[in-house]
């Protein structure tokens, strides 16, 4: 990956995680909204977030959002999941 993809400033990058509805708002735009909504306000130049491997549909879900996946990620914990990296500029601000 290249340096200029990872390197952090820590101002740079926020991070999503556990974006869920409950499932009576399942397929009705909430979780699209609720996420847009996250990410509309913030100052940072992208976001990141994870995606367990075995749930293809979050993925491309995701991916239909604007994510793209920058590569495979095992948390340093004891039986954690292999997940999907991935990364979205925010609000325009990466060319």
């Amino acid at each position: 990956m290249a340096p200029d993809v990872i390197a952090g400033t820590g101002r740079r990058t926020c991070a999503l995680s556990e974006l869920m509805v409950l499932p009576s708002w399942r397929k009705t735009g909430t979780a699209r909204r609720l996420h847009d909504a996250l990410l509309a306000a913030r100052t940072e130049e992208r976001a990141t977030l994870l995606v367990d491997q075995g749930h293809p549909k979050v993925r491309a879900l995701y991916e239909g959002w604007g994510w793209q996946v920058l590569g495979g990620l095992r948390p340093r914990i004891e039986h954690a999941p292999l997940f999907h990296a991935m990364l979205r500029p925010l609000a325009g601000r990466l060319g």
